[in-house]
């Protein structure tokens, strides 16, 4: 399985190629700002992508942002994301924060839901939630999983 961990920070994935805007790390394989499209990755290169705590930071909306990893994720590829929640003071506390998300933020992707339904023409990229999002226990941020739609 081809692995793309985005921002990965100070948390590596072994076996993946752990992205960062800077190279702070030695593990760090590929350094881009992910502001600058197209990212550097062909199409269709990845199973899987992990971005905790990377989408909030960027200038670009979510649905930008979701049509790049559709664009490098293979059929059936998953997008794992950790995204703050929107009315936490936790969330907000952060000053490079520039989005904020809710449960729901992401069913207009999924052509299955009321709202994937009602708003299909955001984009034409279609996504399936693989697994719904899920708040921590501080109610400062959700995980959520997404399947890619070819």
């Amino acid at each position: 399985m081809d692995v793309l961990n985005l921002g990965c920070g100070n948390k590596p994935i072994e076996d993946a190629v752990n992205h960062d805007r800077r190279k702070h790390r030695p593990y760090v394989d590929v350094t881009h700002d992910l502001d600058e499209l197209p990212w550097p990755w062909e199409d269709e290169s990845f199973d899987l992508i992990v971005a905790h705590a990377v989408f909030e930071h960027l200038s670009h909306d979510l649905v930008t942002i979701l049509d790049e990893c559709w664009r490098i994720l293979r059929p059936g590829g998953k997008l794992r994301m950790k995204l703050p929640n929107w009315n936490s003071d936790i969330a907000h506390r952060d000053p490079t924060h520039r989005w904020f998300y809710a449960l729901g933020s992401l069913d207009q992707f999924d052509p299955d839901t009321r709202r994937g339904k009602e708003y299909w023409f955001y984009t034409e990229r279609k996504w399936r939630i693989a697994k719904p999002g899920e708040l921590n226990n501080a109610k400062s941020s959700f995980r959520i999983m997404m399947e890619v739609r070819k």
